[in-house]
């Protein structure tokens, strides 16, 4: 067999074994990411399971930081339903919401929104920094306790610019809000972590058809 089917034949398996493990994560991303302009939030009231642990410890370290629970929502993911806890400030200028862990990341995000569209959110402990279009995101990697100070200090902050925040003191609220953020920003926040996945499955794939064309065309 000549050297240029050896290699073609080399190259189509390894894509294969390649486009196999990252296709269904691909697949998935893609979908996660398609759909997320179109999904809303909605009041889980009686329907949320009952708070983990890691829900509890951050809601009594957030009631000390002058937030208080009003509600759990509901949001049906490609992966599965998926809940929140959601706590609103005692001024009613951020709301919070606590992911129930699907993994051992404990993730939560501050967020706060102006009427002329301009969004504040900070995460803890991980998530994808964004200052574009409207829409500031800040990570805080240490302690929850940091991440609400540093979210006050820039809700001061641009109040210079912007001037008082949209309030938030009910479920009714909330979801406005959300429903204000998904129609601003869609799957934005998504997209790169998407394209981390789903690139080097398209270049699998890619790599698998161009390989199976070289060892059909190339004299035996």
């Amino acid at each position: 067999m000549p050297i240029e089917r050896v290699i073609a034949a080399a190259i189509f398996v390894l894509s294969a074994v390649l486009t196999a493990r990252l296709g269904p994560s691909a697949v998935r991303a893609w979908r996660m990411y398609a759909g997320t302009g179109r999904r809303r939030q909605e009041d889980a009231a009686g329907r949320a399971p009952i708070a983990s642990p890691g829900i509890v410890d951050r809601l009594d370290l957030l009631a000390g930081l002058g937030y208080h629970l009003i509600g759990q929502t509901r949001l049906e993911l490609p992966v599965g339903e998926r809940f929140g806890w959601i706590v609103a400030a005692a001024d009613a200028e951020s709301y919070a919401i606590l992911a129930g862990s699907s993994s051992t990341i404990q993730l939560t995000g501050i967020y706060t929104a102006w009427p002329d569209g301009t969004w504040l959110g900070t995460l803890h402990p991980v998530g994808t920094p964004s200052d574009r279009g409207g829409r500031q995101v800040r990570i805080v990697p240490t302690t929850l306790a940091d991440a609400v100070r540093e979210h006050r200090a820039g809700v001061d902050r641009l109040r210079q610019v912007h001037g008082p925040p949209r309030t938030v003191r009910t479920m009714p609220d909330m979801l406005a809000h959300d429903d204000d953020y998904r129609t601003r920003f869609g799957g934005s926040r998504l997209r790169p972590i998407t394209l981390r996945i789903v690139i080097p499955a398209l270049i699998a794939g890619a790599s698998l058809m161009l390989s199976l064309v070289l060892f059909v065309t190339l004299p035996s």
